[in-house]
């Protein structure tokens, strides 16, 4: 008897289940927590979308020079100042000094352990135009690794009249 009831219960219960769902077999309309899976803005698989014109990027303006030769033709936009120049002597010692040595002779500390890096006070880097330096900086070259992420855009033109003032 028990299980007669039992048995007609579980008939009941999935009766009443089944008649929850619409034409299609789904299960009424409303989709808890969504996740915004389902947009009628994109497609599944869509490619993203090209900004738009003139957009800026969120960390603002940045040139992209992907070749020395290119970069060589830069103007430094960065005007020689006495705030520019303590500026650009903490950048230069916080980033460059620990490789290059203070005085940009390759005689850092670094250079001690491994191999040693140029000496940027030879009449090589001396007669290099401000956007090749601005390019190492930014890319890096040889053993040097890039600077991109770590000093901005204006800091490198700092570096790069400090970097001038110490080849006088």
């Amino acid at each position: 008897m028990k299980s007669n009831i039992l048995t007609v219960l579980n008939l009941l219960i999935a009766l009443l289940w089944l008649g929850c769902g619409n034409d299609n077999g789904e299960f009424g309309d409303y989709r808890y927590r969504s996740d915004m899976h389902e947009q009628s803005s994109f497609k599944k698989h869509e490619d993203p979308r090209p900004p738009v014109a003139g957009t800026v990027p969120v960390r603002g303006f940045v040139e992209k020079v992907r070749d020395s030769l290119a970069a060589a033709r830069l103007v430094n936009p960065v005007r020689h100042t006495a705030a520019n120049a303590d500026s650009g002597r903490f950048l230069y010692q916080t980033y460059c000094s620990p490789c290059h040595g203070v005085g940009a002779k390759g005689d850092g500390l670094v250079a001690a352990k491994f191999q040693k890096p140029p000496d940027l006070v030879a009449p090589k880097y001396v007669k290099a135009p401000d956007g090749y330096i601005y390019f190492v900086i930014q890319y890096g070259r040889l053993i040097m690794p890039p600077y991109y992420e770590a000093v901005k855009f204006r800091e490198r033109w700092l570096i790069v009249n400090h970097l001038r003032s110490l080849q006088r």
